[in-house]
């Protein structure tokens, strides 16, 4: 059972902010895919966390080489992994609807594999959902809040991004590509997150 923790960065057409959210925009495209493969029966520890593998469009050729590469990576995965857990923050509502969206625009396989390997077969662990029980915002409601990366890091003492997803499509509009490679390693803090909130689940009284 291996652990794959996975983000996507997509681009805000500044005319069509939506573009950001929604697939089905003219400009809407993914132009970052971040990932990090843990071929192991338990959650990596502190010291077992390693570099990600970052996938950029504006290397790749295109959004649709793009996410053919990470489809072929996933699927292969899957196939030697058929008990793979796929985590990422806010994935379930917002990273595996657009990759689904893009994908399909883009013909990458039949919709049906696409569904199969991306969205069903895989379990997936949702970051965001699990930080709502540490949320003040919940505690304070009695009800479940949500809550951002930058909130559930803090709680955790683990290290924040200073920059904002719009901040990454300005600088792809002026070709800043370093600034987005620094922006996508300083966000990538999902191992440690994971592991942070295991501990607290499972010690919690």
């Amino acid at each position: 059972m291996g652990y794959l923790f996975f983000d996507i960065e997509s681009f805000v057409d500044p005319e069509e902010e939506r573009s950001g959210l929604n697939p089905f925009y003219k400009n809407s495209k993914v132009i970052v895919i971040s990932y990090n493969y843990y071929p192991q029966n338990t959650y990596p520890l502190d010291h077992q966390v390693k570099k990600p593998t970052f996938l950029f469009e504006w290397e790749l050729g295109g959004e649709k080489e793009l996410l053919a590469q990470f489809f072929s990576t996933l699927k292969r995965i899957y196939l030697s992994d058929p008990n793979l857990k796929m985590i990422g923050f806010n994935h379930l509502a917002y990273d595996l609807n657009y990759l689904m969206a893009r994908m399909s625009f883009h013909k990458i396989a039949q919709e049906k594999e696409i569904f199969d390997f991306l969205i069903s077969l895989p379990r997936h662990v949702d970051l965001a959902q699990i930080g709502m029980t540490v949320s003040e915002k919940t505690k304070e409601a009695n009800d479940f809040r949500c809550i951002s990366q930058k909130a559930i890091n803090s709680y955790f003492d683990i290290p924040i991004k200073e920059d904002t997803g719009k901040d990454v499509s300005k600088y792809y509009l002026k070709k800043n590509y370093d600034k987005i490679k620094k922006y996508c390693e300083e966000e990538f803090t999902f191992e440690l997150l994971y592991s942070s909130l295991m501990e607290y689940i499972l010690h919690v009284k």
